[in-house]
């Protein structure tokens, strides 16, 4: 059997993770933040979910914003998209 390199990193990669962030955050408790891939696995986080490009990030900082701004009782007269 031959190794496919890059991908079959990846797809071992993406298992590992899935698996040790669902049986963590099934050990919880709900009040707390789950944990995702990039806690379980930081060195190769960037291997598989590329970063954000300048432009994207401040389209999920802007998105974020609205967000928390929604939260305030009676926000939804001042915001508009």
């Amino acid at each position: 059997m031959l190794s496919d390199g890059m991908l079959g990193n990846k797809a071992i990669l993406l298992a590992l993770s899935s698996l040790t962030t669902g049986n963590l955050n099934s050990k919880i408790q709900k009040t707390t933040r789950p944990f995702t891939m990039k806690d379980v696995l930081p060195s190769t986080h960037e291997y598989i979910v590329p970063p954000l490009t300048k432009e994207q990030q401040q389209e999920q900082a802007n998105k974020q914003l609205l967000a928390f701004l929604a939260t305030r009782p009676g926000s939804e007269a001042y915001l508009k998209e």
